[in-house]
């Protein structure tokens, strides 16, 4: 923070008090509260943030000259086809969120990413390591063990060496995790061989979900509070944050609300499909609803839908992923299937 503005309104100390001694970090707070927090005038609170602004605009005018522009800005999936749908890969310097009922392939495409994301510039990755924080069960190492085996099977030990994995157990320990313990672990990081450059969730809302103490209004303060931590870890370590989330049946109230929500999803296209006639193998998963509400989607940059077909015996799952909403990628998706060696989309 330039301390000559704070000198001119004598809030220099209180600022360090409250913590905020970057810029970054005024810059999250919105004018009235500045005023509130630092008892200062609306006129004294915008120079505050426009020099903050200012300062911020200077710093990565000159990182962007060093390396955002040297080097491409996304991660490959692994996959042509599902890169295409991205336009052209996982946003770096993001939030993307996957999500998709259980079974329909979203932990398989956050783990494929923590290889891909250790690939040569040149064949789509960023030379970087990964980080894994779960929550719901142990770590799937068996399956990651048979997709850097089957992917990459010469430095198999050294792909699972560069993913490290953080384990939370409630919504205290995520929130300790994701506000202080991670930005710790991608800053100790940062001049290693393989910087960190993929920070995988799984799943962002499986402790809310499960956690019946937080009164409503309190969790949607934190997820507000964990969603702008994270676009601002994404931001300044020009990292990809891919966070896991579940969905939820949507109640009807009567049947022109099923109706609306049935129309809301007939424009899929499927790049990979000669027509849309199978879109009704996966319209009742379609219908379930992210959870965290608008609280968590405020703060998602783009979101991947996975969708599959009910799980029947003796019938075939199909699955299909659909970029939802993408400030880069079209309203787009395909079908793919789960192979040994990853998620893959189907050639026809």
């Amino acid at each position: 923070m330039n301390k000559s503005v704070a000198l001119k309104y004598n809030v220099l100390k209180k600022i360090k008090e409250l913590g905020l001694d970057s810029a970054e970090d005024l810059l999250l707070k919105r004018p009235k509260d500045l005023q509130k927090l630092l008892r200062i005038n609306e006129q004294a609170s915008r120079d505050i943030l426009f020099t903050a602004a200012q300062q911020i605009y200077d710093f990565k005018a000159r990182e962007i000259k060093t390396d955002r522009l040297l080097r491409p800005q996304t991660v490959t999936t692994g996959d042509a086809t599902m890169d295409t749908l991205l336009n052209p890969g996982i946003s770096l310097g993001n939030i993307t969120e996957v999500v998709g009922e259980s079974s329909s392939g979203k932990t398989q495409f956050a783990l494929q990413l923590c290889l891909t994301v250790q690939l040569p510039i040149s064949e789509g990755g960023q030379e970087g390591s990964a980080v894994y924080i779960h929550n719901e069960g142990p770590f799937p190492s068996d399956r990651l063990d048979q997709l850097a085996n089957h992917n990459q099977p010469d430095n198999a030990q050294e792909i699972k060496n560069n993913i490290h994995t953080m384990r939370v157990n409630d919504i205290d320990d995520q929130f300790r995790v994701l506000a202080y313990a991670l930005p710790a672990f991608v800053e100790s990081q940062v001049n290693q061989k393989k910087p960190v450059r993929l920070v995988v969730i799984d799943s962002i809302g499986a402790v809310y979900r499960s956690d019946s103490t937080m009164k409503r209004f309190e969790k949607m303060k934190e997820i507000c509070e964990v969603g702008t931590r994270l676009k601002k870890l994404a931001y300044k370590y020009n990292l990809a944050v891919v966070a896991v989330n579940q969905v939820a049946d949507v109640i009807a109230k009567n049947n022109s609300q099923s109706i609306e929500n049935i129309g809301n999803w007939m424009d899929v296209q499927l790049i990979n499909q000669k027509d849309n006639q199978m879109l009704g193998l996966y319209i009742q998963s379609l219908l379930k609803k992210p959870i965290l509400g608008l609280a968590w989607s405020n703060s998602v940059n783009t979101r991947i839908r996975f969708a599959r077909s009910p799980m029947l015996e003796g019938i075939k799952t199909r699955r299909i992923m659909f970029i939802e909403f993408s400030p880069t990628a079209e309203r787009l998706g395909c079908e793919v299937r789960i192979e040994q060696g990853g998620v893959k989309s189907y050639s026809y």
